[in-house]
């Protein structure tokens, strides 16, 4: 488990991060995504909040895609918090 957290988070460090309103569009609605990937949303939860990613998922909800980010603090409190790759703005 430890293994796969640190691969996980070596993966994310080591991603390019550029957000961007140029980037790839959603297919139903020509709408540009900020956040592309899990790796952007990762490191956008991870420059806010602090701490290791444990989890990304990516999440569609009334036709809008984000990602839930699973974290645990420095403290030790696991929380979960949403991006909406539309905008990049940060719920939780």
């Amino acid at each position: 488990m430890k293994f796969s957290v640190l691969l996980l988070l070596l993966v994310f460090i080591n991603a390019p991060f550029s957000v961007s309103a140029k980037g790839s569009t959603h297919p139903r609605n020509g709408q540009a995504l900020v956040v592309q990937n899990p790796q952007q949303a990762a490191r956008l939860v991870l420059s806010r909040f602090g701490g290791k990613v444990l989890k990304v998922s990516k999440k569609k909800n009334r036709n809008r895609i984000g990602y839930k980010v699973k974290l645990i603090k420095k403290d030790g409190h696991i929380i979960y918090v949403l991006v909406d790759a539309h905008t990049g703005r940060i719920q939780g």
